[in-house]
């Protein structure tokens, strides 16, 4: 008695697998009404030898895979649409080498058939698709085969459907006035580069340029627009997809190489998204070219590959948002959709999303999205720019015609600065910064007179001059700062630490590091004290000896309001 109680639960259990890891084919070569089933097979084997193997059938919507040397689509026509009514496939537009159309009978019976290739399939003018008719038989067919050699992309398998007629319908003529607007507005953006190019001659620009030039063509190609005016084989319409879709990535990955302001990207984030410019061309030559035993593997791959590429821009992207970009903000608008709906496909290709998942249309929508977020961008940068550099080149041409430079360093010298030192304190230079190397005279006595100039070059590179900065050499081992705007004290810091580091990496051959030690004295408009150079640079002076007696290689600074009894305001010692 236990022991049959025993058996029972045991076949129970057996039957419970069965029905939980069985496929949807049934025994004895019988399919499920109204379903698509899938298969995939060696070169020799048939479909009615496949027919009488209903555990090899997949017949729902996922582990779509074109890893066999062919496989086999099964529409069953019972409880569906009428037979009569399917007189045209309609599947992913995909490059393969032959595909069988067959109408079969309940017994496997092959009523009409047809044997094509990729030129007898007609791509469609509104997606990425194309289409063949299916024979037609006198009887009326149980099911229409469909056996695929060759295929390059699972989405010709799980894109398929029968359809009453491949001709265009209105929802999908809607599609393609949109797509058409779409294309339209993506020539825009290349009047617009052009046009700041002439002006600034920055290389972003092109970049952008290039990458609109990628984009217009990918949308065109992909939503089947072009072949409204064109009628490109089935090769050259998949060579310009993955051709324009991976020189867009490239383009862009360049773009925002030279996009991204000076100071918020590193070396290495740069080299990064110039590096992807090449890792993306090169799978993207893969795809198209692999063959043999890699074909089956050139999709799956081609995906994975944008998955660094994916990191890359976030790492890159993150990066720059920290350091306070404002370029970074339109770079994550605009690329973060394109990134999402590129997730979404790969891991659809990956077999994570079950059913595979296309979204051409989110595609065309999200790179329409970029192209117009980006152009902003570039024409934000340009404005930016432009400003700076007009503000640098008036600054410059003033300088130049009123001081001279020095000769040994190439900063300005007291002359001229000091004439305009009043006009120059209104325009916000409020903070003068006195700056002596300390223990110059041995760097002269060890090395000699040559090495010493080496090592004024070398702490004149660290004191470089900006917009909000103003750079002289008082003589010998000795350099003013004039400085504008918000953290003077900070900055003129940074650059006098940045002093020793510029000279042990440019001078070779030192016994010691190179000190400098820091005089400031911070003088905001509205004070007591009347502006003036000379007492001024006494104050810093006198500041930059405390700072040498008090060891070297230090700042002292002060806030003045006045030279009166009550004039020190925040001393402080760095």
């Amino acid at each position: 008695m236990r022991g049959g109680i025993i058996r029972l639960l045991l076949s129970l259990l057996g039957a419970a697998m069965l029905l939980g890891f069985a496929p949807a084919a049934q025994a004895g070569g019988h399919f499920p009404w109204g379903t698509l089933c899938h298969t995939t097979a060696a070169a020799n084997e048939t479909y009615t030898g496949l027919a009488a193997q209903p555990w090899r059938w997949q017949c729902s919507d996922h582990r779509w895979s074109t890893e066999g040397d062919k496989a086999f689509l099964r529409f069953d026509l019972r409880g569906g649409p009428e037979p009569a009514a399917a007189r045209a496939l309609v599947t992913r537009l995909t490059r393969f080498e032959r595909m069988a159309l067959s109408a079969v009978d309940g017994a496997g019976r092959v009523l009409a058939s047809r044997t094509v290739g990729e030129a007898d399939m007609r791509p469609a003018s509104n997606d990425w698709l194309m289409s063949v008719e299916l024979p037609q038989s006198a009887e009326q067919p149980e099911a229409i085969v469909v056996e695929v050699s060759g295929a390059r992309h699972a989405g010709m398998l799980s894109e398929a459907r029968l359809v009453a007629s491949a001709g265009d319908t209105p929802a999908s003529l809607r599609q393609e006035l949109l797509i058409a607007a779409l294309c339209g507005l993506l020539c825009m953006p290349l009047i617009l580069n052009f046009a700041f190019y002439r002006v600034l001659r920055d290389r972003f620009l092109l970049w952008h340029a290039l990458a609109v030039v990628f984009m217009f063509v990918q949308t065109l190609v992909t939503s089947g627009l072009i072949n409204r005016f064109a009628a490109p084989s089935l090769a050259a319409l998949c060579f310009l997809s993955a051709v324009s879709w991976g020189g867009g990535i490239a383009a862009a990955a360049l773009f925002s190489a030279d996009f991204m302001e000076p100071g918020k990207l590193n070396a290495r984030h740069r080299r990064a998204l110039r590096l992807t410019a090449i890792w993306i061309p090169c799978w993207t030559a893969f795809y198209l070219l692999a063959d043999g035993g890699l074909r089956p593997l050139a999709a799956p791959l081609y995906f994975m590959s944008f998955i660094p590429v994916l990191g890359t821009f976030t790492w890159v992207m993150v990066a720059a948002k920290r350091r306070g970009s404002r370029a970074v903000n339109f770079q994550i608008f605009a690329w973060l959709p394109i990134m999402l709906v590129g997730a979404t496909r790969i891991l659809s290709m990956l077999g994570l999303t079950g059913p595979m998942v296309e979204l051409q249309l989110e595609q065309h929508v999200a790179l329409g999205l970029e192209v117009i977020i980006t152009t902003l961008g570039a024409a934000d940068r340009f404005v930016t720019i432009r400003r700076q550099r007009d503000r640098a080149w008036a600054q410059s041409r003033r300088f130049e015609e009123l001081a001279e430079r020095d000769a040994l360093t190439g900063l300005f010298n007291r002359r001229g600065v000091e004439e305009r030192f009043t006009e120059l304190h209104a325009d916000g230079f409020d903070t003068m910064a006195v700056i002596d190397l300390d223990n110059f005279k041995q760097v002269n006595d060890l090395h000699g007179h040559a090495k010493g100039d080496e090592v004024l070059r070398a702490a004149a590179l660290a004191l470089a001059p900006d917009e909000d900065t103003l750079a002289m050499r008082m003589g010998g081992e000795e350099f003013i700062l004039l400085l504008r705007g918000k953290d003077v004290l900070a900055r003129a810091e940074r650059r006098r630490q940045a002093i020793s580091l510029r000279i042990a990496a440019e001078v070779s051959g030192l016994e010691r590091v190179v000190t400098a030690s820091m005089g400031l004295v911070q003088h905001p408009p509205g004070g007591a004290l009347k502006c003036d150079f000379s007492a001024l640079y006494s104050h810093c002076d006198r500041l930059l000896y405390e700072a040498k007696r008090a060891g070297r290689n230090r700042t002292m600074s002060e806030k003045l309001q006045s030279f009166g009894p009550r004039f020190l305001r925040n001393k402080a010692v760095a």
